[in-house]
This record gives structure tokens, C-alpha cells and sequence, in this order.
């Protein structure tokens, strides 16, 4: 399959060329073999995505509204990785559909932190938008998610292949 790929380029990287076996060594006393190594950096790869989803989410609503809250740093982070996931679907999706789908993922997470975060409206509050769901999401914010999902997607491609790069 293709997410093989990097592991397999990074062991072969990581075999071939002695400047990189001794500065990317990660744990030589512990786990010794090059598999555990390729574990590590996934996991390392998954953790800048997510923060980067985190921040970027947080940015957004710095923009819109002028502030944040800290569970909005992980609700983007989550949707992120899925945004990201979704992107690497094989078969590709139709972009429209991806768009779409997107913007549930989005509006899904969004749903399950307000349930989990926002029980009191302190996080944010949609009752008096129109077509909302017990004021956590709203029709209005589920359209506005299209294009900002169009477009994480393509960033997270965009560093999925750069992290492959470098790490």
C-alpha cells in the first residue's frame, strides 16, 4: 500500500547513509531495531499535524471573533488529522464531495466538543442562528466550513509531503 512508502524510504535512507543513522538515532540503548525508529517518527509526523490543525483552528477564531478557547486547540487538531485522512482516501473523492464531507467532519467535531465543552454557551453560542442544533452547531457556520476544509485539506497535503521529506 502506499502509506508503506516513507517507511520504507526512511529505512532504506536510514540504512544507506551513516549521517543520518547517527543524527536521527531516536533510542539506540532501548529499541535498537529500525522498525521502532519508523514508529516514532509517524507518531512524531502525527503530532506536528495536529498541532498545526490546533493552531490553525485557534487562528481562525482569533480572526472571526477575537478569541479562543483552549479546547478549540484540540477540536482543530482532531480535525485536522481527519481532514487529512479523508484527503488520502483512495479512491480520491470528487473534490465537491470532499468538500462536503469536510465540512461534516468539521461540524461533527464542533458538535461533539460543544457537547463536551460548551454545555453552558461560555465556548461559543449559535441559538440565534438560524437552522441551529441546541446552539452547538449551525447550518450557517456547517457552509462556511466548505472552503476552510477545502483548503486545510491542501495544506495538510501539502506538509504530509514536506514531514515525509524530512522526517
Amino acid at each position: 500500500s502506499d502509506s508503506s512508502i516513507p517507511e520504507i524510504s526512511f529505512v532504506i535512507i536510514y540504512s544507506t547513509f551513516p549521517f543520518v543513522k547517527e543524527n536521527i538515532r531516536i533510542f539506540p540503548e532501548k529499541y535498537g531495531d529500525d522498525h521502532n525508529e519508523v514508529v516514532f517518527m509517524k507518531f512524531r509526523k502525527a503530532a506536528l499535524l495536529f498541532a498545526v490543525g490546533g493552531l490553525g483552528y485557534v487562528l481562525l477564531e482569533f480572526l472571526w471573533r477575537g478569541w479562543s478557547h483552549p479546547s478549540m486547540f484540540l477540536a482543530g487538531g482532531i480535525c485536522f488529522l481527519l481532514l487529512g485522512k479523508l484527503e488520502n482516501t483512495k479512491p480520491r473523492l470528487p473534490w465537491p464531495l470532499r468538500a462536503l464531507m469536510g465540512s461534516l467532519i468539521i461540524t461533527s467535531v464542533e458538535l461533539l466538543a460543544g457537547l463536551l465543552v460548551n454545555r453552558s454557551y461560555g465556548v461559543w453560542d449559535y441559538r440565534s442562528m438560524p437552522f441551529n442544533f441546541y446552539g452547538q452547531i449551525c447550518l450557517p457556520f456547517t457552509l462556511l466550513w466548505i472552503p476552510v476544509s477545502l483548503g486545510a485539506m491542501q495544506l495538510y497535503k501539502a506538509l504530509d509531503k514536506g514531514f515525509c521529506n524530512y522526517m
